[in-house]
């Protein structure tokens, strides 16, 4: 094997332990940069090692552990004192071998462990040789590979073939993921792999042996010169971070010292910082957003036992300081008024599998009253399961629910008031008229008696419309009721009011054999209601169609007419008070029946289209 002259201030790992294996010698290499160290064959048999390559710290647990404590000292003094040789007595902590172990600092910055055993070998007082007595031809080659003889020629090994793991140290070297150069005492570039020129831009087949500030001019690359001048004189590591401008590349370096001068690694760093500032500018934004908007963003554990975010706005909100919701979470909820504690435990609970939302009270300043509107969901990142969310304060908007609830509800007792007024007035009016008619001419009184009555009834049938208003839910008396039966009941009774106007009514019914459980007067109110309704919209001829359908799980009933129908605004004010399109009509019979369905937990609704007809469905759970 031969080494180019350029490479000769090199010591290969590969060469060195093929010169010990021709002397059977145990023996490895330790790399001190990557704390790895190079088992040949002896030493892997001497020592029942598997592999040739692993950690220093695996290594070293093959011995005893005081040996262990002896050859750190002896490691500590050989770099710190500058000593290129040193020996210390181990035994091996599986057959109790006692072998004297010496390791010598080669001159590329590794270290070379051999083993001999004490009965073969006395120990040697200061120095160490790497070689039998019995071959001192291999020893004269391995002092000259480690740097004992100058590199003033090419160095041959002859008769030995490059073995499996020379091949693999080189390719190592080549393919090192990060730059390598190497630059002697006299501040030439020896070496430089192939990683370092691309991260350079710089070919260094052509510039080996040049000086260094030939390659790279000082007053662009000061800040580098400094550090190696630095590393150089203190034989200190340095790392530090720089900018190649030619290649515009961010990079990390780290500075070696060595006996053959620096070692050089570069690590392209770009996309790293990259990511680190656009990691930095959203950091800003999100900051930016945290801390000018008054609602509260969180991330914890599902459990919430751990919070591992919690927006500024928190104490503003809360009355709490960020520090005491990351020391215990638990704080919050010890804040919230007791009768809302259970519904906003349930509630986190329920954030961690989905979204969730709850309203609930804190205790505010001065003893006011806080509405909190908490929402989160889950999210998975990494491969762990957090929690995010928001708070929000809805005090005003829960206030201003309540004033606008208030203010509709005078409203509707105001306009409620004036109708009532006006439709009881005008029954009251007539009466009192004819009254007074009557007073005054008893001969006529009797011929305003009926009119009387009528008006009379007038007033009760608008008392009643009331009475059922407000009349209670829990008054329902539920019964056993047979749909088809109770429709028909409705119909016969509405049919007299239907004849005089020549209308049509109607009844579709598929065939019903359960019963439904209801209370019968009020399904009964509801269909008069509807059917008047209907024959009250339905000109002359005209027709009314009642449906019946009764699945699992509800009853639907259907009233239709082909009456002139309702516009679409018509359509959006049924149910207000007093509001109707008939001529003599109040509106509180939408409103009663609509009330009825609300007590029965069912719902109503209309569907109509100007000169199309209308059509109320009511729907019934079983």
């Amino acid at each position: 094997m031969v080494i180019r002259e350029r490479y000769s201030d090199q010591v290969h790992s590969g060469e060195i332990l093929d010169v010990l294996s021709l002397n059977g010698i145990p023996a490895c290499l330790l790399d001190l940069r990557l704390q790895t160290v190079t088992l040949n064959q002896q030493m892997q048999g001497s020592l029942q090692m598997k592999e040739s390559d692993m950690s220093f710290s695996q290594w070293l647990h093959s011995f005893r552990h005081t040996g262990q404590h002896r050859l750190q000292e002896a490691l500590h003094q050989l770099l710190t004192e500058g000593r290129r040789e040193s020996s210390v007595q181990l035994t091996d902590i599986d057959k109790f071998h006692t072998y004297q172990c010496k390791m010598v600092h080669l001159t590329n910055g590794q270290i070379a462990f051999s083993l001999q055993a004490v009965e073969s070998q006395p120990e040697s007082s200061e120095s160490m040789t790497l070689s039998t007595n019995h071959d001192t031809k291999d020893s004269a080659a391995l002092n000259q590979l480690i740097g004992y003889e100058r590199r003033s020629k090419m160095i041959h090994l002859s008769g030995s073939t490059p073995s499996h793991l020379k091949k693999k140290m080189s390719h190592l070297v080549d393919k090192f993921p990060h730059g390598l150069a190497l630059i002697n005492h006299n501040w030439e570039v020896t070496y430089a792999n192939p990683k370092m020129e691309e991260i350079t831009g710089v070919s260094f087949f052509q510039n080996y042996y040049r000086k260094l500030w030939d390659v790279f001019p000082i007053h662009e690359h000061y800040h580098f010169f400094q550090q190696y001048l630095r590393a150089m004189e203190t034989q200190e590591t340095m790392e530090f971070e720089g900018y190649l401008s030619e290649t515009k590349t961010d990079v990390q370096v780290t500075v070696h010292p060595t006996d053959l001068g620096i070692t050089v690694f570069v690590q392209d760093i770009t996309e790293y910082k990259r990511h680190l500032q656009a990691l930095r500018e959203s950091e800003d934004r999100f900051a930016l957003l945290a801390n000018n908007i008054k609602d509260v963003f969180w991330i914890s554990q599902p459990d919430f036992k751990r919070l591992h975010y919690v927006s500024p706005s928190f104490q503003e909100m809360f009355g709490i300081s960020r520090q005491e919701a990351f020391h215990d979470p638990e704080v919050l909820i010890k804040n919230v008024r007791e009768p809302d504690q259970a519904n906003l435990r349930a509630a986190l609970n329920e954030m961690a599998t989905k979204e969730c939302e709850v309203e609930y009270r804190i205790k505010g300043t001065g003893q006011k009253t806080k509405w909190i509107r908490t929402k989160g969901f889950p999210v998975e990142y990494n491969g762990d399961l957090y929690v995010l969310g928001i708070h929000e304060d809805v005090t005003e908007c829960k206030e201003m629910l309540d004033l606008k609830e208030k203010s509709q509800q005078l409203s509707t007792i105001t306009q409620m008031s004036a109708g009532i007024a006006h439709e009881i007035k005008n029954p009251l009016t007539a009466i009192k008229g004819f009254l007074q008619i009557g007073a005054a001419n008893p001969e006529l009184r009797d011929n305003y008696q009926e009119i009387i009555l009528d008006e009379v009834n007038r007033i009760e049938a608008i008392v009643q419309d009331f009475m059922m208003l407000s009349k209670p839910k829990s008054s329902l008396q539920l019964e056993q009721v047979d749909p088809e039966q109770l429709v028909s009941y409705v119909l016969r009774l509405l049919e007299p009011e239907a004849n005089e106007k020549q209308i049509y009514l109607l009844l579709d019914c598929d065939p019903i054999q359960d019963t439904f459980e209801t209370e019968p007067k009020r399904l009964n109110q509801i269909l008069i209601n509807l059917v008047k309704n209907a024959i009250d919209a339905v000109d002359l001829g005209g027709e009314v169609r009642v449906s019946i359908r009764m699945s699992s799980t509800k009853l639907t009933l259907s009233v239709r007419d082909n009456g002139p129908g309702l516009t679409p605004q018509e359509l959006a004010k049924i149910g207000e008070p007093f509001f109707t399109t008939k001529e003599k009509g109040t509106g509180l019979g939408v409103m009663v029946t609509k009330k009825i369905v609300s007590d029965l937990n069912g719902e109503i609704s209309y569907e109509s289209q100007k000169g199309g007809g209308t059509t109320v469905t009511v729907s019934l759970p079983k």
